[in-house]
């Protein structure tokens, strides 16, 4: 008798476990993926920490074959929610123009930075009540997203949103779960670095604070100081007025008073020398300084505030410029103010242009001239001449001392500075050095 055996449909059983397969298998990848995001957020400086985030949104995207995500932030619950970092793949349309969250999506970021997650794996499973997200969404795509508030302890700071453009995609329980974990850690590493920059712009302030306070003494001090031989010799000179008005009967006493006016005037000259004593910090030492090694040196001290306004410094220096003449710790002063003065006036007029160029370059026989560029809002009509005179700034936070104290560094040093406005925007500050003499070689000697 012949035995028969039904046939087991192999194929379609190993087909629909192997599916069932892939997505466990991208979430245990995905999870170490998230170990290793955690590692570098721990490692990352707060300097450090946007470019990190921008780099791993990437890394996400690629791991989990998405197109597009972004990170939003809030400062606080009274600020409005901005774009801070985005990623997208080649030929994927990017995010409108100055994207503004709260102006195309108002609705579905307030059920955001309320704390809910928004997640569909097609158009139509954008809950109902969020028409302006389904607005969007038919507008600028994606056809699967999942949009996650970013936590920082307990309070929403903002969120990241994680699209795909080319098919819907499934969004497995958790897998968003690990995706949760990894918008989170965003947030602590952004909230370490809002730490900073808050303890820094406390140490800012506090340090102008203080400024304030050591001119308002000095400035009292002064005023009492000058006040008895001014008061002196105002009366003084009275005294001969009206003696001359009565056609000078008592000349010796008249000699008196124009004497004793002669001494307070040297008495006010003296306090005038000792408080400009007081702002010597050390006798100068001028050697041969290597310009370009000097700027580079300046660079490094800043490389953290530069990075903290997302900016970027260039340096060229000619071949022709090697050394100049001049006190380091002064010219390096010199320097220091006017990429400060860049960095604030890219930073206040929020420019998208952020960059800072050094360049040094002979400027005429015998000197060299160094500038700094800057991409900021340019100088302001009302103090264009009067950039170098005491007092007067265009910062919001300045005592307009900088570019005094800049200005009387290079002319002791013989040489000149100015400002000038770009055409394409910003400010250029240019100020000359003595550049070291080369040795002449001697003609060889005849033989006699």
């Amino acid at each position: 008798m012949r035995r028969v055996t039904a046939e087991r449909p192999t194929q379609p059983i190993r087909a629909r476990t192997l599916r069932g397969m892939r997505p466990q298998r991208e979430i245990q990848r995905f999870e170490l993926l998230v170990d290793e995001l955690s590692a570098a957020m721990t490692r990352a400086p707060a300097d450090a920490v946007d470019r990190e985030i921008e780099t791993w949104l990437g890394k996400i995207c690629e791991d989990l074959g998405l197109d597009r995500s972004a990170v939003y932030e809030r400062d606080s619950p009274l600020d409005s929610v901005r774009t801070t970092h985005t990623w997208k793949r080649p030929n994927i349309p990017p995010f409108p123009r100055n994207f503004d969250p709260e102006k195309y999506l108002k609705t579905t970021t307030d059920w955001v930075m309320a704390g809910n997650r928004i997640v569909f794996s097609s158009p139509s499973g954008i809950p109902t009540e969020l028409a302006d997200a389904r607005r969007f969404v038919e507008r600028y795509g994606p056809k699967a997203s999942a949009v996650i508030p970013m936590w920082a302890g307990n309070r929403v700071i903002g969120a990241a949103s994680f699209g795909k453009f080319r098919a819907a995609r499934e969004w497995p329980t958790k897998l968003l779960e690990q995706l949760t974990v990894a918008v989170r850690l965003f947030g602590s590493a952004i909230e370490r670095k809002q730490a900073g920059a808050e303890r820094r712009a406390t140490f800012a302030q506090l340090r102008i604070a203080s400024r304030r306070n050591v001119m308002s003494e000095l400035v009292a001090s002064l005023s009492h100081e000058m006040n008895q031989p001014l008061g002196a010799i105002l009366s003084n000179l009275g005294g001969v007025a009206r003696l001359l008005s009565r056609n000078n009967p008592e000349p010796a006493m008249a000699l008196a008073a124009v004497n004793n006016a002669i001494e307070d005037t040297k008495r006010a000259a003296e306090i005038t020398r000792r408080i400009r004593s007081m702002f010597i910090a050390h006798p100068e030492h001028k050697t041969a300084v290597s310009i370009g090694a000097l700027a580079e040196e300046v660079m490094n001290l800043i490389v953290s505030e530069v990075a903290l306004r997302k900016a970027k410094v260039l340096l060229e220096v000619s071949p022709a410029v090697k050394r100049v003449i001049g006190d380091r710790i002064q010219l390096q002063q010199c320097l220091l103010n006017l990429l400060m003065n860049g960095l604030d006036a890219i930073t206040e007029s929020k420019s998208d242009q952020r960059e800072i160029k050094i360049k040094i370059a002979p400027e005429k026989p015998g000197w060299a001239g160094i500038s700094v560029r800057d991409t900021g809002g340019g100088i302001d009509p009302s103090v264009a001449n009067r950039l170098f005179e005491p007092f007067v700034t265009t910062k919001s936070n300045g005592m307009g001392l900088g570019l005094l104290v800049t200005r009387s560094i290079i002319e002791n040093h013989g040489g000149k500075i100015w400002a000038t406005s770009n055409p394409d925007g910003g400010t250029t500050f240019t100020f000359t050095v003595p550049l070291v003499e080369r040795k002449r070689a001697h003609p060889p000697k005849r033989a006699r």
